[in-house]
């Protein structure tokens, strides 16, 4: 259970990284490091359902980088390592 909560942990503290890394490389004016923020965008536009009483909207949209898969990569790598650290 230890590691699949290290595993998780790390994999979405790699995401909310490789996030803000990927948008400060594409901020770059030097092409070498500005295609680490390039995304690749999909999901579906939110569609909203009406009801009299209540209405509901449903929506995903999906968005990745290089960066955020390097950090993903590196995380899965040094996951095995931090479990076994935490005692």
């Amino acid at each position: 259970m230890k590691n699949k909560l290290v595993y998780l942990f790390l994999i979405i503290t790699a995401i909310l990284i490789g996030h803000l890394l990927g948008l400060a490389c594409a901020s770059v004016a030097d092409s070498s490091v500005s295609w680490l923020g390039h995304s690749l965008n999909f999901g579906f536009d939110t569609t909203t359902l009406n009801l009299s009483a209540i209405t509901v909207s449903f929506g995903l949209q999906v968005s990745i980088c290089p960066m955020q898969i390097l950090c993903i990569l590196i995380a899965l790598l040094l996951a095995p390592k931090v479990a076994a650290s935490i005692k």
